[in-house]
């Protein structure tokens, strides 16, 4: 095999790729869902909400999420939480530090992070911090797994709400768009 023919192979495979997340992300449609009777959000269609026990499978937390759905492979969670007012020392001015504190948190966490976005963003007339990054973790016997996190913090009438959205990192190309127009949906 010549390199021109090597070349059009790779350039062949490559717009395949791009024209099938294309046409995936084209069929996606969304339904509004109310949420603890402050915020709601819109789901993609296809997505399911799961029940305590399937949260409890998927997040490790001393709280539960108020509400957690799953894309149909179970490699895609959106999910949506909030924080413990009663001890939230946060006020709504608040947020850059809060910011500033989730941010030293997120690199606490894994072995590795590497921010795409990090910056405080106005949705729908409410500011947010925004976290969008590659989380790695690295155990010395297991290959080192790689997720693409995309997270909203909000501080609303004195309770901090967490939107995550969480996938394997290969599977970003599909789920980016999805987890940003989840995002800009949030309304309080």
């Amino acid at each position: 095999m010549n390199l021109r023919s090597v070349i059009v192979s790779a350039l062949l495979g490559v717009s395949f790729v791009f024209s099938t997340a294309a046409q995936n992300q084209e069929k996606v449609t969304y339904s509004t869902t109310r949420l603890a009777d402050m915020v709601s959000v819109k789901v993609p269609d296809h997505y399911r909400k799961l029940n305590d026990d399937q949260m409890a499978d998927k997040v490790i937390a001393s709280r539960k999420p108020l509400a957690m759905y799953s894309s149909p492979s179970g490699q895609a969670d959106f999910s949506v939480s909030l924080g413990n007012s009663a001890r939230n020392p946060w006020q709504d001015k608040d947020l850059k530090m809060m910011s500033d504190f989730q941010r030293a948190n997120i690199k606490a966490l894994f072995t590795s992070v590497t921010f795409i976005q990090d910056k405080i963003v106005k949705i729908n007339g409410h500011d947010f911090a925004l976290f969008e990054f590659i989380s790695e973790v690295k155990e010395k016997t297991k290959p080192a797994i790689k997720k693409y996190n995309y997270v909203l913090y909000a501080i609303k009438k004195k309770n901090v709400l967490i939107f995550s959205f969480v996938c394997n990192e290969p599977e970003r190309p599909l789920q980016e768009e999805v987890a940003e127009q989840i995002m800009k949906s949030i309304r309080f």
